[in-house]
């Protein structure tokens, strides 16, 4: 495995876990029970969680989280979805297919 970041909030690294798994990426989240005591902890900057990668997906899953990011700072979400009938990308909150109506499943 391949640290990908680490974050001061363990909600964060949650988030991000989510979001890369969500998109095929293996996570594994360490120094969890650390994490817990950083505000009460005198030495709060030297343990914070970490998220990381297979060395594999290092890149793809390095590319997600500056999507990620992008898309938490401008408050837009540019998931999509394919078109059955013609493979067209559609936005993930269009109903029907921009390019030719099909219905999404």
């Amino acid at each position: 495995m391949r640290k990908l970041l680490e974050a001061d909030s363990l909600t964060d690294i949650n988030l991000i876990a989510h979001y890369l798994q969500g998109n095929g990426i293996t996570v594994e989240i360490q120094n969890t029970q650390q994490s817990a005591v950083l505000n009460i902890s005198p030495f709060s900057g030297l343990v914070r969680p970490e998220l990381w990668v297979h060395p594999d997906q290092f890149s793809a899953a390095a590319k997600l989280v500056a999507r990620y990011q992008h898309e938490q700072a401008s408050g837009t979400d540019e998931k999509e979805w394919l078109c059955r009938g013609c493979r067209e990308g559609n936005p993930d909150n269009f109903g029907s297919c921009w390019s030719c109506g099909q219905a999404r499943k």
